[in-house]
């Protein structure tokens, strides 16, 4: 119980920017709840197009839509980020290049690539 009242003794200080009336109480705390949403999409937008893209303007033209249109500009970020990181299309690149060189290598010693599965 004396845990209870210090916890609660601790609270008072923030508590006082609350509203007294549950009705607007709630809506302070919907408006906290729309805020920490907002910081959330443009933090994680932030991130993805940092590995997603080198373009600063690219990158700075969604942070900055996201930020203005929270969700409408998540949701066409979405739309327009690009398929792939940095990371995954130097990855598709390395494998293509080994490829051909694997498979420019048995053309060139007159062996065929065999198709048996």
């Amino acid at each position: 119980m004396q845990f209870l009242t210090s916890l609660q003794s601790f609270f008072d200080p923030f508590l006082l920017f609350l509203s007294a009336d549950p009705l607007l109480r709630m809506m302070q705390g919907g408006l906290l709840f729309i805020g920490f949403v907002v910081i959330f999409l443009v933090f994680f937008v932030t991130r993805d197009v940092l590995l997603r893209t080198h373009s600063f303007w690219y990158m700075a033209f969604c942070i900055v839509l996201t930020a203005l249109l929270p969700g409408v500009g998540f949701l066409l970020y979405i739309l327009i980020r690009p398929a792939r990181t940095i990371r995954e299309r130097e990855q598709e690149e390395r494998v293509r290049s080994l490829t051909e060189k694997l498979l420019g290598s048995k053309a060139r010693s007159g062996k065929k690539p065999s198709s048996e599965d």
